[in-house]
């Protein structure tokens, strides 16, 4: 997942503007004109593409032109005021993880920042040390692998982009990471929250649950099935 250091999005909204399909707002080439719906579908766009650097220029311009007021929009423009609001307080979040913040701001943050910007990828990366719940990260009719990882793990980084790959070129399957590391920790995090949460001895571990959500497989049997379809 990203990490983009970026202004808080409250930063970004500027003066109270025109109201109306056309607004206009300062960009980098001086005053120019936005159309709220326009650059709505453009932002929807760069997101479902995982194009989250396009769409948080797209949230910008819109919360430009919107000012401070929502009087008289359509829902349609309401719609997008909304949506890049919370793209850009997902991009916030997420870069306040990354500088560091901790404790409980740092769970919080971790989980907007994962909700807004990954919340329908195949595949995610979650945790980062913290408890977490894995029915959260369960979609209705996949197959959902929760790949237990640390980046200081040879196996887990070797085995990682062939779990990737699988997760993208099959529909029916999601790959959720899980970095049983908290921020800063050198070395496999074996005290960490999440691992201590699911008794860990070992890494890589995969659990498996099924299209009805209940679990497959998990240990040796999971990876002997990941194996398999690796093939």
């Amino acid at each position: 997942m990203m990490r983009i250091a970026v202004m808080m999005c409250v930063a970004m909204v500027a003066a109270v503007l025109p109201t109306g399909p056309l607004a206009w707002a300062q960009d980098d080439q001086g005053v120019a004109a936005v159309d709220i719906a326009n650059e709505g579908q453009a932002m929807e766009q760069a997101a479902d593409e995982a194009n989250f650097e396009q769409a948080f220029v797209h949230a910008q311009r819109i919360l430009g032109a919107a000012g401070g007021t929502i009087e008289g929009r359509t829902a349609d423009e309401l719609w997008y005021i909304g949506l890049a609001h919370q793209y850009l307080m997902g991009q916030a979040m997420d870069a306040a993880v990354a500088a560091g913040i901790a404790g409980d701001r740092q769970k919080v943050a971790i989980r907007i920042a994962d909700s807004v910007l990954c919340p329908y990828e195949d595949v995610r990366v979650v945790s980062h040390g913290e408890r977490i719940s894995l029915s959260d990260y369960l979609v209705s009719g996949q197959t959902v692998i929760f790949d237990f990882f640390s980046q200081f793990c040879p196996p887990c980084v070797q085995i990682g982009p062939y779990m990737e790959n699988l997760a993208e070129t099959r529909d029916d399957i999601v790959l959720v990471t899980v970095d049983i590391n908290r921020p800063g920790v050198q070395g496999i995090d074996w005290s960490s929250p999440v691992a201590q949460q699911f008794g860990l001895r070992s890494i890589p571990h995969f659990k498996i649950y099924g299209p009805d959500g209940n679990m497959q497989a998990e240990g040796d049997q999971a990876y002997s099935i990941i194996m398999q379809w690796l093939q």
